[in-house]
C-alpha cells in the first residue's frame, strides 16, 4: 500500500510536467538526417512532442532488448536447474518405489507370502 502511494507521488508529478511539456511543445521542428544540410529531401517537419516521444519510446525499447540480453545467463542456468530437478525427481521416484517394493518384500516375508521384489517386470504390468 505504501508502494502504491509513492508511486503516485513521484509519478502524478513527472505526469504533469510531461502532458505540459507536450502541449507547450506542439509547434514542428525540422529534423535532418543529413549531417551537413545539403540535401534538402532528407529533412522532414515533425511536432517536438511527437520527437521526443518517439525517443522516449525508442530508448525503453532499447533498454528493454539490451536487458533481456544481458540477462541471458540467468534464464540460461534458471533452465539447466530446472531439467537437474526434473532428472532428480523422477530418479527419486524410481527409488521410493523400488524402497516400496522392498519393504512389501520384506513385510510379505514375514508373513511368509514370497518376494516380488526379484521380479520387478512382473510388478509394472
Amino acid at each position: 500500500m505504501i508502494a502504491k502511494i509513492t508511486a503516485a507521488i513521484v509519478l502524478l508529478p513527472i505526469t504533469i510536467v510531461l502532458v505540459v511539456f507536450m502541449v507547450v511543445n506542439r509547434g514542428d521542428v525540422t529534423v535532418s538526417l543529413d549531417p551537413f544540410g545539403s540535401i534538402p529531401q532528407l529533412s522532414f517537419d515533425v511536432s517536438l512532442s511527437i520527437l521526443m516521444m518517439g525517443a522516449v519510446i525508442f530508448g525503453l525499447v532499447l533498454g528493454g532488448i539490451g536487458t533481456f540480453l544481458s540477462q541471458n545467463h540467468h534464464r540460461r542456468a534458471s533452465y539447466k536447474r530446472k531439467h537437474e530437478i526434473e532428472r532428480l525427481q523422477r530418479e527419486t521416484g524410481k527409488k521410493d518405489e523400488r524402497i516400496r517394493m522392498l519393504e512389501e518384500d520384506r513385510a510379505a516375508a514375514t508373513t511368509g507370502t514370497g518376494s516380488r521384489a526379484l521380479v520387478p517386470a512382473a510388478r509394472a504390468a
